[in-house]
Protein backbone atom coordinates (compact mmCIF):
# COMPACT_ATOMS: atom_id res chain seq x y z
CA UNK A 1 0.00 0.00 0.00
CA UNK A 2 1.15 3.27 -0.98
CA UNK A 3 1.94 5.68 1.82
CA UNK A 4 1.12 9.14 2.65
CA UNK A 5 4.17 12.26 2.13
CA UNK A 6 3.79 15.43 3.40
CA UNK A 7 6.06 18.03 2.43
CA UNK A 8 6.14 21.22 4.89
CA UNK A 9 8.45 23.70 2.55
CA UNK A 10 8.31 26.94 0.87
CA UNK A 11 6.75 29.01 -2.08
CA UNK A 12 9.14 30.79 -3.90
CA UNK A 13 8.48 32.48 -7.38
CA UNK A 14 11.40 32.38 -9.55
CA UNK A 15 12.62 35.28 -11.70
CA UNK A 16 14.71 33.60 -13.82
CA UNK A 17 17.73 35.72 -15.99
CA UNK A 18 20.38 34.03 -18.52
CA UNK A 19 23.67 35.57 -19.65
CA UNK A 20 26.95 34.50 -21.36
CA UNK A 21 28.61 35.26 -17.72
CA UNK A 22 27.73 36.03 -14.13
CA UNK A 23 28.68 39.49 -13.18
CA UNK A 24 31.39 40.14 -11.20
CA UNK A 25 30.89 42.84 -8.02
CA UNK A 26 29.89 46.63 -9.17
CA UNK A 27 29.51 45.51 -12.99
CA UNK A 28 26.81 45.43 -15.29
CA UNK A 29 25.98 43.71 -17.63
CA UNK A 30 23.30 43.04 -20.29
CA UNK A 31 21.14 39.83 -20.03
CA UNK A 32 19.77 37.71 -22.89
CA UNK A 33 16.40 36.15 -21.59
CA UNK A 34 13.98 36.85 -18.86
CA UNK A 35 11.42 33.98 -17.27
CA UNK A 36 8.85 33.63 -14.63
CA UNK A 37 8.39 30.14 -13.07
CA UNK A 38 6.28 28.94 -10.35
CA UNK A 39 9.11 26.91 -7.84
CA UNK A 40 10.49 26.84 -4.12
CA UNK A 41 12.21 23.87 -3.08
CA UNK A 42 8.78 22.59 -1.12
CA UNK A 43 6.51 23.11 -4.08
CA UNK A 44 9.30 21.46 -6.53
CA UNK A 45 9.44 18.43 -4.45
CA UNK A 46 5.78 18.20 -3.62
CA UNK A 47 5.34 18.70 -7.31
CA UNK A 48 7.67 15.88 -7.96
CA UNK A 49 5.95 13.69 -5.82
CA UNK A 50 2.44 14.43 -7.43
CA UNK A 51 4.06 13.90 -10.84
CA UNK A 52 5.35 10.47 -9.99
CA UNK A 53 2.18 8.92 -8.63
CA UNK A 54 2.97 10.15 -4.24
CA UNK A 55 -0.26 10.37 -2.43
CA UNK A 56 0.74 13.77 -1.53
CA UNK A 57 0.07 17.21 0.71
CA UNK A 58 1.30 20.36 0.80
CA UNK A 59 1.92 22.40 3.96
CA UNK A 60 3.25 25.94 3.96
CA UNK A 61 2.14 29.59 3.29
CA UNK A 62 1.81 31.73 0.53
CA UNK A 63 0.77 36.05 0.15
CA UNK A 64 -2.40 37.47 -0.21
CA UNK A 65 -1.73 38.60 -3.46
CA UNK A 66 -1.30 37.42 -7.56
CA UNK A 67 1.70 35.12 -7.25
CA UNK A 68 -0.41 33.08 -4.01
CA UNK A 69 -3.18 32.86 -5.78
CA UNK A 70 -1.11 31.34 -9.15
CA UNK A 71 0.32 28.96 -6.68
CA UNK A 72 -3.36 27.67 -5.04
CA UNK A 73 -4.70 27.64 -8.43
CA UNK A 74 -1.69 25.42 -9.65
CA UNK A 75 -1.85 22.79 -6.82
CA UNK A 76 -5.31 22.56 -7.75
CA UNK A 77 -4.73 21.71 -11.30
CA UNK A 78 -1.49 19.06 -10.01
CA UNK A 79 -3.83 16.80 -7.62
CA UNK A 80 -2.22 18.30 -5.03
CA UNK A 81 -4.26 18.64 -1.49
CA UNK A 82 -3.20 22.19 -0.03
CA UNK A 83 -5.57 22.20 2.85
CA UNK A 84 -2.11 22.71 5.07
CA UNK A 85 -1.20 25.92 2.88
CA UNK A 86 -2.21 29.43 4.60
CA UNK A 87 -2.52 33.01 3.13
CA UNK A 88 -0.79 35.56 5.01
CA UNK A 89 -2.86 38.83 4.82
CA UNK A 90 0.86 41.40 4.87
CA UNK A 91 3.64 39.38 3.72
CA UNK A 92 4.08 38.49 -0.35
CA UNK A 93 4.47 35.42 -1.56
CA UNK A 94 8.21 34.38 -1.57
CA UNK A 95 9.97 35.42 -4.61
CA UNK A 96 13.90 34.49 -5.50
CA UNK A 97 16.04 36.00 -8.42
CA UNK A 98 17.75 33.50 -10.36
CA UNK A 99 20.93 33.71 -12.84
CA UNK A 100 21.79 31.69 -15.18
CA UNK A 101 25.28 31.68 -17.16
CA UNK A 102 25.78 29.55 -20.46
CA UNK A 103 27.78 26.96 -18.46
CA UNK A 104 23.90 26.22 -16.82
CA UNK A 105 25.45 27.29 -13.40
CA UNK A 106 22.92 28.81 -10.86
CA UNK A 107 23.02 32.03 -8.54
CA UNK A 108 19.88 32.47 -6.85
CA UNK A 109 18.46 34.87 -4.02
CA UNK A 110 15.56 34.19 -1.74
CA UNK A 111 13.60 36.97 -0.60
CA UNK A 112 11.21 34.73 1.60
CA UNK A 113 7.78 36.69 2.15
CA UNK A 114 5.30 34.77 3.56
CA UNK A 115 7.24 31.80 3.98
CA UNK A 116 8.74 33.20 6.92
CA UNK A 117 5.49 33.97 8.46
CA UNK A 118 4.77 30.27 9.02
CA UNK A 119 4.69 29.92 12.72
CA UNK A 120 3.95 27.87 16.04
CA UNK A 121 0.43 29.05 15.46
CA UNK A 122 0.12 27.39 11.80
CA UNK A 123 2.10 24.39 13.37
CA UNK A 124 -0.94 23.68 15.87
CA UNK A 125 -3.29 23.73 12.62
CA UNK A 126 -1.72 21.65 10.56
CA UNK A 127 -0.73 18.92 13.15
CA UNK A 128 -3.80 16.69 12.34
CA UNK A 129 -2.35 16.63 8.73
CA UNK A 130 0.88 15.21 10.44
CA UNK A 131 -0.72 12.49 12.11
CA UNK A 132 -2.14 10.86 9.24
CA UNK A 133 0.85 11.56 6.96
CA UNK A 134 3.64 8.31 7.13
CA UNK A 135 6.62 9.94 5.58
CA UNK A 136 7.23 13.65 6.22
CA UNK A 137 9.81 16.26 3.97
CA UNK A 138 11.50 18.87 5.29
CA UNK A 139 13.99 21.83 4.08
CA UNK A 140 15.25 25.07 5.63
CA UNK A 141 13.16 27.96 3.41
CA UNK A 142 10.92 28.55 6.59
CA UNK A 143 11.84 29.49 10.19
CA UNK A 144 14.00 27.23 11.55
CA UNK A 145 12.75 27.20 14.84
CA UNK A 146 9.76 26.09 14.03
CA UNK A 147 11.14 23.50 11.32
CA UNK A 148 12.80 22.05 14.03
CA UNK A 149 9.60 21.60 16.35
CA UNK A 150 7.87 20.09 13.54
CA UNK A 151 10.83 17.65 12.93
CA UNK A 152 10.74 16.61 16.71
CA UNK A 153 6.72 16.64 16.64
CA UNK A 154 6.88 13.96 14.06
CA UNK A 155 9.84 11.98 15.47
CA UNK A 156 7.71 11.58 18.39
CA UNK A 157 4.65 10.28 15.99
CA UNK A 158 6.61 7.67 14.34
CA UNK A 159 6.82 9.28 11.33
CA UNK A 160 9.53 8.65 8.66
CA UNK A 161 11.44 12.39 8.66
CA UNK A 162 13.14 13.04 5.30
CA UNK A 163 15.30 16.68 5.56
CA UNK A 164 16.56 18.04 3.07
CA UNK A 165 18.85 20.80 4.36
CA UNK A 166 19.02 23.71 2.07
CA UNK A 167 20.51 26.23 2.44
CA UNK A 168 22.59 25.04 4.85
CA UNK A 169 22.60 26.06 8.37
CA UNK A 170 23.60 24.31 12.26
CA UNK A 171 21.36 21.51 13.02
CA UNK A 172 21.35 20.75 16.58
CA UNK A 173 21.90 17.25 17.62
CA UNK A 174 18.68 16.26 19.05
CA UNK A 175 17.26 16.87 15.30
CA UNK A 176 20.04 15.13 14.01
CA UNK A 177 19.13 12.23 16.03
CA UNK A 178 15.57 12.73 14.76
CA UNK A 179 16.29 12.22 11.03
CA UNK A 180 15.56 9.78 9.03
CA UNK A 181 17.14 10.55 5.61
CA UNK A 182 19.19 13.30 5.34
CA UNK A 183 19.59 14.69 2.14
CA UNK A 184 22.33 17.27 1.53
CA UNK A 185 24.45 17.66 -1.50
CA UNK A 186 28.48 18.00 -0.98
CA UNK A 187 28.46 21.67 -0.28
CA UNK A 188 25.31 21.76 2.87
CA UNK A 189 27.21 17.93 3.99
CA UNK A 190 30.75 19.91 4.46
CA UNK A 191 28.72 23.01 6.46
CA UNK A 192 26.89 20.93 8.75
CA UNK A 193 29.40 18.20 9.45
CA UNK A 194 32.77 20.53 9.54
CA UNK A 195 34.91 18.41 6.77
CA UNK A 196 37.08 20.82 4.90
CA UNK A 197 37.07 19.39 1.41
CA UNK A 198 34.38 17.36 -0.21
CA UNK A 199 36.24 16.42 -3.13
CA UNK A 200 36.63 12.63 -3.18
CA UNK A 201 34.26 10.03 -1.85
CA UNK A 202 36.82 9.40 1.00
CA UNK A 203 35.72 13.06 1.93
CA UNK A 204 32.23 12.38 1.52
CA UNK A 205 31.96 9.11 3.59
CA UNK A 206 33.46 11.47 6.72
CA UNK A 207 31.24 13.58 6.58
CA UNK A 208 28.64 11.36 6.20
CA UNK A 209 29.96 9.24 9.56
CA UNK A 210 30.31 12.35 11.08
CA UNK A 211 26.52 12.89 11.08
CA UNK A 212 25.82 9.45 11.65
CA UNK A 213 27.59 9.30 14.49
CA UNK A 214 25.20 12.27 16.13
CA UNK A 215 22.55 10.02 15.14
CA UNK A 216 21.02 10.42 11.47
CA UNK A 217 19.63 7.00 10.43
CA UNK A 218 20.87 7.25 6.66
CA UNK A 219 22.74 10.69 4.83
CA UNK A 220 22.28 10.64 1.29
CA UNK A 221 24.48 12.80 -0.64
CA UNK A 222 23.82 14.13 -4.47
CA UNK A 223 26.38 14.75 -6.43
CA UNK A 224 25.26 16.44 -9.37
CA UNK A 225 25.84 14.16 -12.43
CA UNK A 226 28.33 11.89 -10.40
CA UNK A 227 24.99 10.54 -8.85
CA UNK A 228 24.76 9.99 -4.61
CA UNK A 229 26.47 8.17 -1.82
CA UNK A 230 23.88 6.59 0.88
CA UNK A 231 25.43 6.05 4.40
CA UNK A 232 24.11 4.11 6.66
CA UNK A 233 26.09 1.51 7.99
CA UNK A 234 28.54 1.94 5.23
CA UNK A 235 28.91 3.86 2.39
CA UNK A 236 27.42 2.91 -1.14
CA UNK A 237 28.19 5.20 -4.42
CA UNK A 238 25.55 4.95 -6.91
CA UNK A 239 26.75 6.77 -10.37
CA UNK A 240 24.62 9.22 -12.25
CA UNK A 241 23.69 9.77 -15.82
CA UNK A 242 25.45 11.91 -18.25
CA UNK A 243 23.48 14.68 -19.85
CA UNK A 244 23.85 18.01 -21.68
CA UNK A 245 22.60 20.05 -18.86
CA UNK A 246 20.48 23.70 -19.90
CA UNK A 247 19.67 24.26 -16.15
CA UNK A 248 20.37 22.92 -13.39
CA UNK A 249 17.86 24.48 -10.62
CA UNK A 250 15.04 22.54 -8.94
CA UNK A 251 17.74 19.35 -10.05
CA UNK A 252 18.18 18.20 -6.48
CA UNK A 253 14.49 18.65 -5.27
CA UNK A 254 13.57 16.11 -7.85
CA UNK A 255 15.89 13.77 -6.68
CA UNK A 256 14.15 14.06 -3.07
CA UNK A 257 10.96 13.50 -4.50
CA UNK A 258 11.87 10.50 -6.68
CA UNK A 259 13.74 9.37 -3.95
CA UNK A 260 10.60 9.48 -1.59
CA UNK A 261 8.42 8.24 -3.88
CA UNK A 262 10.54 4.97 -3.83
CA UNK A 263 10.80 5.25 0.04
CA UNK A 264 6.68 5.16 -0.32
CA UNK A 265 6.43 2.35 -1.85
CA UNK A 266 9.05 0.30 -0.06
CA UNK A 267 12.02 0.09 -2.90
CA UNK A 268 15.38 -0.49 -1.75
CA UNK A 269 17.79 2.10 -1.16
CA UNK A 270 19.98 0.98 -4.33
CA UNK A 271 16.70 1.16 -6.65
CA UNK A 272 15.64 4.58 -4.96
CA UNK A 273 19.39 6.07 -6.11
CA UNK A 274 18.79 5.17 -9.63
CA UNK A 275 15.23 6.42 -9.96
CA UNK A 276 16.44 9.68 -7.94
CA UNK A 277 19.47 9.97 -10.49
CA UNK A 278 17.39 9.33 -13.62
CA UNK A 279 14.98 11.96 -12.39
CA UNK A 280 17.98 14.51 -11.37
CA UNK A 281 19.03 13.83 -15.41
CA UNK A 282 16.11 14.46 -16.59
CA UNK A 283 15.53 18.00 -14.71
CA UNK A 284 18.34 19.23 -16.10
CA UNK A 285 17.74 19.06 -19.48
CA UNK A 286 14.30 21.39 -19.34
CA UNK A 287 14.42 25.59 -18.50
CA UNK A 288 12.27 26.34 -15.04
CA UNK A 289 11.81 24.86 -11.73
CA UNK A 290 8.44 23.05 -12.13
CA UNK A 291 7.90 22.99 -16.08
CA UNK A 292 11.25 20.50 -15.71
CA UNK A 293 9.64 17.95 -13.25
CA UNK A 294 8.84 14.64 -15.39
CA UNK A 295 6.35 12.56 -14.62
CA UNK A 296 6.55 8.73 -14.10
CA UNK A 297 5.79 7.51 -17.28
CA UNK A 298 9.05 9.79 -18.79
CA UNK A 299 11.26 9.03 -16.15
CA UNK A 300 10.55 5.18 -16.39
CA UNK A 301 11.03 5.94 -20.16
CA UNK A 302 14.48 7.09 -19.73
CA UNK A 303 15.80 4.69 -16.79
CA UNK A 304 14.73 1.98 -19.80
CA UNK A 305 16.75 3.46 -22.09
CA UNK A 306 19.63 3.78 -19.85
CA UNK A 307 20.36 0.85 -18.38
Amino acid sequence: MKKKIVVVGAFVTDLVATMKEFPAAGESIVGETLNTYLGGKGVNQCVSVARLGGDVSMIGMVGDDAYGKKFLSFMDEEGIDHRGVFVHKELPTGLAQVQINASSQNRICVIPGANMGFGFEEEEKVKPILDNADIVMFQFEMRLDVIFDMIRYCHKKGKTVVLNPAPAAPIPDDILAAVDYLTPNETELAKISGISSYDTLEDIEEGCKRLKDKGVKTIVTTLGDRGCYIYNEKGNFYKGFKVKAVDTVAAGDSFNGAFTVKLSEGSSLEEAARYANGMGALTVQTKGAIPSLKNRECLEAFLAENK
